[in-house]
């Protein structure tokens, strides 16, 4: 096994092992196929980690969205996932384990779980399945926050006695890297994840690293995610990836899919309030695989949707600043429509270089927007345009806007693909929404 250590430069270099370090193991594990082979994996990893789950340990996967067809690479594996639960069964210091997350773009996280495969976990021993916009919610404040002061959290996220984070490594259309601090996005309500998801984004996600501090992490990076972390291009890489610092973890990760951990945002943000480690010199890597074999596979690393101004569409995008600010709301209106593309393109491909030529503005655009004869859409409650406007205009309101929003109009205005005539959302949408309102309304409203 190779053991390695991240240098503070540019580069990840071989030193000895050192002790006092922030451990960082790296496994071989090609594919899916052989359970026993990551639970193996995941013991012998959680043994040289000194990692010992106990009492009601809450499971957190990465299921950002699910889809059959055009979105299967965007979730932590349920091959992962079984193998953490068999392994936390079989212990007993493990009273309870409860896989707990919320999905995003309002769709219910039991829809998503059902389409993942993931709603079979509820029948093994000590298992319960949690869906956090359905649980009961407590306010919990927080001391280092830079933009939350607090936030209502999931009842059962808030009780846990230990915490086992398994995020998909995926690359972030805005964000960089997703993997373990990002993970918990998915621990806020519906309106707690949209506030701050804007210009505030990155220190949104630093700041709810203090009350979502994992105490182990398993990453699924045997297949890791490319372009947009909703709807994921696969690439093989062949491992799975743990530690018990969120902070040591993804600043591996961020290595290995080409960034520089200063790069990725909320993680310089983290390190600054003194969430450990916060050099990288303060990190010791254990691989079984060569790190120059990992970077070489990821040095072609897909990143299209992370400018929209470089796509390949007939739309004509104007990006203005957030009001009083001197950048785009790269966290809001923008990371939707990012979001919203790839989708349209993922759902049907060639979809969005076959749009109408329509102008989308998002922000307070300095400067004229021809319609061509199209309506020009203005995405958000502060867009504006200041200059000649020629054309009709429709705002689509929100801040941000969500992606199905913008998916209703997207088709009707610009000739884009309908993600609502997909056969799934029909069959088995309706019931899974009905469902989750009951739920909420009597953990909500009747306790």
């Amino acid at each position: 096994m190779e053991s390695r250590k991240v240098s503070g430069q540019s580069d990840i270099t071989g030193k000895a092992a050192t002790a006092g370090k922030h451990k960082v193991i790296i496994r071989k594990c090609p594919d899916y196929e052989n359970p026993s082979r990551i639970r193996s994996i995941v013991a012998e990893g959680m043994e040289e980690l000194s990692a010992k789950p106990y009492g009601k340990v809450l499971l957190k996967p990465n299921v950002v969205f699910a889809h059959r067809r055009y979105s299967r690479f965007s979730y932590t594996h349920p091959a992962v996932i079984e193998a953490l639960l068999d392994e936390l069964a079989a212990r007993p210091e493990v009273e309870k384990i409860i896989i707990g997350e919320r999905t995003a773009i309002y769709m219910p996280t039991r829809y998503n779980f059902a389409v993942a495969g993931y709603s079979r976990f509820g029948r093994k021993p000590k298992v319960k399945l949690c869906f956090f916009d359905e649980d009961a919610l407590v306010e919990v404040a927080f001391k280092k926050g830079s933009y939350h002061k607090s936030l209502r959290l999931p009842h059962t996220f808030v009780e846990a006695d230990y915490k086992l984070y398994a995020p998909k490594l995926k690359h972030h259309m805005t964000s960089k890297l997703t993997c373990a601090i990002k993970l918990n996005i998915g621990v806020c309500d519906q309106k707690e994840r949209l506030d701050g998801h804007d210009y505030h984004l990155e220190d949104k996600i630093a700041d709810l690293y203090e009350v979502g501090y994992p105490n182990l992490v398993v990453v699924d990076a045997v297949i890791i995610g490319q372009q947009c972390e909703m709807v994921a291009k696969p690439l093989s890489f062949g491992i799975i990836m743990m530690g018990t610092s969120g902070v040591a973890v993804d600043s591996v990760a961020a290595r290995l899919i080409g960034f520089d951990p200063n790069e990725i945002d909320h993680l310089r943000i983290a390190r600054s309030r003194g969430w450990e480690p916060v050099s990288d010199d303060d990190i010791e890597i254990k691989s079984e695989v060569p790190l120059d074999e990992l970077r070489e596979k990821t040095k072609n690393l897909d990143r299209k949707f992370s400018n929209l101004l470089e796509l390949d569409t007939p739309l004509r995008i104007y990006l203005g600043n957030y009001p009083g600010g001197n950048d785009i709301c790269h966290g809001g209106c923008v990371n939707m429509l990012k979001g919203a593309l790839a989708t349209f393109e993922a759902y049907k491909p060639g979809g969005i270089k076959q749009a109408q030529d329509n102008a989308i503005v998002i922000g307070e655009y300095e400067g004229d927007v021809d319609g061509h004869g199209h309506t020009i859409l203005l995405v958000g409650n502060c867009t504006k345009i200041k200059g000649k406007v020629t054309g009709k205009t429709k705002r689509i309101k929100g801040c941000p806007v969500g992606i199905p929003y913008f998916a209703a109009f997207g088709p009707f205005y610009c000739k884009l693909p309908n993600l609502y005539m997909d056969r799934d959302y029909f069959l088995k949408y309706p019931y899974h929404y009905v469902v989750s309102s009951v739920v909420k309304f009597i953990n909500r409203k009747l306790r």
